[in-house]
C-alpha cells in the first residue's frame, strides 16, 4: 500500500515537472522566435502560440495520464481477480464490523449471496460461545495489529462450521479505513483431526485391552472352576447362596474382559442376513422386566418388510442391550421409551430409541463413544465405546441428541448391503 502511494507521488511530480519544464521552455523558444522576426507585438500569432502550447500540451499530458491509468487499472483488475478467484473467504469490513464487500468464495462457505452479507455485521454469522473472543480479536486489528483464530460460524442452512480467520487492517495513508478478513473452511480437517485422535487412542486402549483381557481371563477360569466344584460339594443352602453369587460377579468380570477383546484387535466376523426386528425384539424381551420394575413404559413401532441386514447377530444385539440399557437407567420411575424401526430409502434401516429422561448437555455429546468416557457414575465408557465400533465395522451410524430434562434420541443407521457406505 505505501509503495503504491509513493509510486502515486512520483508519477503526480514527474506530470507536474515535465508541463513546468515544457511551459518555460516553450515560452522561451517561441517569444525569442517572435522577437526576431519582430512580430511579437502581432494579437493573432500570440493568440496562435498560446492555442497551440494548450493542444500539444493537453496531448502529451493526456498520454501521460493514460499510461499511468492503465498500469493502475491493469494491478486493480489483477487484485480483483485474486480476490474473486481465491478459494478462501475474503470480506472487507468497515470500523464498525459491517460487511462493505465479499467474494463468491465466501457465498460458498456461507451460503449467504453478496447482497444478504453486505451491510450485515459479522457478528450474525458468528456462534454465540466465540463472539466474545472474536470481538477481543477485532479490537485489536482496529489498533493496527494482524490477528489470527479459529471461530465457529453459522451457514444460511443452519449448518455449524469452524473457519480459520485471519484479520489484516487496511490503512490509507497512515489512517485505519477498514479491516480484509481472510476465512477458510476447516470444519472437514479438524473432523479428520478428530477421527485420528480417536483413533490413536483407541488404537492404545486395544493395545491395554488385549493385555489385560488375556492376564485376567486366565485366572478367572480357574477361580470359576473351584467355586462350582466347591458350591456342588457342599449342602448348605446358605453357602450355594454365596456361591452363586460370586458366580455371578465373576460372570460380569467375564463379559466386561470380552469387552475389551473386541476393542483389541480385529475380530474375524461371520456376516450373515438377519432380521433386525428380531434382533431387537429379542433384546427388548431381555431387558423388559428391568423396565417393568421401574413402570418405565416400552412402547414398539416397527415397520412391516424391513430387508434383512448383513450382520454379526450378537454384536449387533451386544449394540441394543448397551443403547437400550442406558435408556432404561436415564429413565425416571414411570418414564417411557419408544424403540422405532424403519427403512430409509432402499438400502438403509433406521433403529431409533427415544426416552424421556434427565439427558444429556449438548457439549459432552461429542465425548460418547470415546474410551473411558460417561455420564453415569458406576459406568465405564467402555458401551457405548464397544456399541460404537461394532456399528462402524458393520458400515453403519451412530447418531445421539439430547435435551437437559427432555430426553434423548439415539439413531442407529445400518446399510442393508455391506458393500454400502
Amino acid at each position: 500500500m505505501r509503495k503504491n502511494v509513493s509510486c502515486s507521488k512520483k508519477v503526480s511530480f514527474k506530470i507536474a515537472a515535465i508541463y513546468i519544464l515544457l511551459s518555460v521552455i516553450w515560452i522561451f523558444i517561441t517569444d525569442w522566435i517572435l522577437f526576431n522576426f519582430d512580430i511579437l507585438d502581432v494579437v493573432w500569432i500570440n493568440s496562435g502560440k498560446g492555442s497551440l502550447f494548450v493542444i500539444a500540451t493537453g496531448f502529451l499530458l493526456y498520454k501521460l495520464i493514460q499510461r499511468n491509468m492503465k498500469g493502475i487499472e491493469d494491478s486493480e483488475r489483477q487484485l480483483n481477480s485474486l480476490i474473486e478467484n481465491n478459494t478462501d473467504a475474503i470480506v472487507r469490513l468497515d470500523l464498525m464490523g459491517n460487511i462493505v464487500s465479499a467474494n463468491e468464495a465466501t457465498e460458498k462457505i456461507t451460503g449467504y449471496s453478496k447482497e444478504e452479507l453486505t451491510g450485515t455485521s459479522f457478528k450474525d454469522i458468528v456462534v454465540k460461545e466465540d463472539l466474545d473472543r472474536i470481538l477481543k480479536h477485532f479490537l485489536k486489528v482496529i489498533k493496527g495489529k494482524s490477528t489470527i483464530i479459529e471461530v465457529g460460524s453459522i451457514r444460511k442452512d443452519g449448518q455449524c462450521i469452524i473457519l480459520d480467520v485471519k484479520s489484516v487492517p487496511i490503512r490509507l495513508d497512515d489512517k485505519m479505513v477498514g479491516i480484509f478478513v481472510i476465512a477458510r473452511d476447516i470444519t472437514e480437517l479438524k473432523e479428520k483431526e478428530e477421527l485420528i485422535r480417536k483413533s490413536e487412542k483407541l488404537s492404545i486402549v486395544g493395545e491395554l485391552a488385549s493385555a489385560i483381557a488375556h492376564e485376567v481371563r486366565n485366572p478367572l477360569t480357574s477361580l470359576k472352576g473351584f467355586l462350582q466344584l466347591f458350591q456342588n460339594s457342599t449342602k448348605e443352602e446358605k453357602d450355594k447362596k454365596y456361591y452363586d453369587i460370586m458366580l455371578s460377579e465373576i460372570e460380569r468380570i467375564n463379559s466386561i474382559v470380552s469387552e475389551f477383546m473386541i476393542l483389541s484387535k480385529p475380530q474375524v466376523i461371520n456376516y450373515q442376513d438377519k432380521n433386525i426386528t428380531s434382533l431387537l425384539e429379542d433384546v427388548i424381551t431381555l431387558l423388559e422386566t428391568i423396565a417393568i420394575m421401574k413402570n418405565i413404559e416400552v412402547t414398539r413401532e416397527f415397520e412391516a418388510n424391513i430387508p434383512l441386514i448383513k450382520c454379526e447377530g450378537n454384536q449387533i444385539k451386544q449394540v441394543f442391550i448397551n443403547i437400550f440399557k442406558n435408556a432404561i437407567e436415564a429413565v425416571p420411575n414411570n418414564g417411557k421409551i419408544d424403540v422405532k424401526i424403519k427403512q430409509l430409502k432402499e438400502d438403509k434401516v433406521l433403529i431409533r430409541f427415544i426416552d424421556n429422561g434427565r439427558g444429556i448437555p449438548s457439549d459432552l455429546i461429542p465425548k460418547l463413544g470415546e474410551p473411558f468416557y460417561t455420564t453415569k457414575e458406576k459406568g465405564t465408557g467402555l458401551g457405548l465405546m464397544v456399541s460404537y465400533k461394532i456399528v462402524e465395522e458393520h458400515r453403519g451410524s451412530i447418531n445421539i441428541k439430547s435435551e437437559i430434562d427432555k430426553g434423548t434420541t439415539v439413531d442407529i443407521v445400518f446399510p442393508v448391503s455391506m458393500n454400502e457406505k
